[in-house]
């Protein structure tokens, strides 16, 4: 995952556009609503900040994970420009999230609101990862994700996977409705390449 450091500079040229309209549908979807707490899997260069600023204000609080310390640069740096002083982010790896490792940073780990950005088809192990998350969110906290699905193993498949260093023929679909309740696609785009996804109600079965 080293790969997102090195191509953090020219992130935001390649993929603002791209992916514009489907994160503000997703924080549509959420409707994330003032003083939520919202932690995002993969914020990047946390191009979708503002959007969700928008909803919670000084009320709510975002907290924001990503592996990538060149990615998390630059997210600083759009965290200092706006002055949003309710942003906390976190470099680490995913697959060592659990509760412990954020009450450890003496931080709430309890949230209203889960994202995955372009999280669970890069992420090792992400089934885990996926599993842990949901842990995280408080009775009827509410679960969005954006992300790559692509059935077929194709030359398209075999591209996208190359460029974003990820596994786009996971479905990370099916899983999380087998995590979440009501877990459903609301709409897709890119060819319907890309998709997002809510859900809500952990299932503790």
């Amino acid at each position: 995952m080293k790969w997102y450091d090195k191509i953090a500079k020219s992130y935001d040229f390649f993929t603002t556009l791209l992916y514009k309209k489907a994160r503000k549908e997703l924080i549509k979807n959420l409707e994330i609503k003032k003083g939520d707490r919202v932690f995002i899997i993969a914020c990047g260069t946390g191009q979708n900040f503002k959007i969700i600023e928008e909803k919670i204000r000084n009320a709510g609080e975002i907290i924001a994970l990503d592996y990538s310390k060149e990615m998390l640069k630059i997210a600083q740096k759009r965290i200092k420009k706006n002055n949003w002083e309710n942003i906390k982010l976190i470099n680490a790896d995913a697959r060592d999230l659990n509760r412990k490792f954020l009450l450890d940073k003496d931080i709430n780990a309890d949230f209203d609101i889960l994202i995955g950005e372009l999280a669970f088809s890069v992420i090792p192990d992400w089934k885990k990862v996926m599993k842990t998350s949901a842990s995280l969110l408080k009775e009827n906290a509410k679960i969005g994700l954006l992300d790559w699905y692509r059935e077929k193993n194709d030359w398209l498949t075999k591209i996208v996977d190359y460029l974003a260093d990820a596994e786009t023929n996971r479905n990370t679909i099916k899983y999380a409705e087998k995590i979440f309740s009501e877990f459903s696609v609301k709409d897709k785009f890119f060819f319907n390449n890309v998709y997002i996804g809510t859900g809500e109600n952990i299932k503790r079965t």
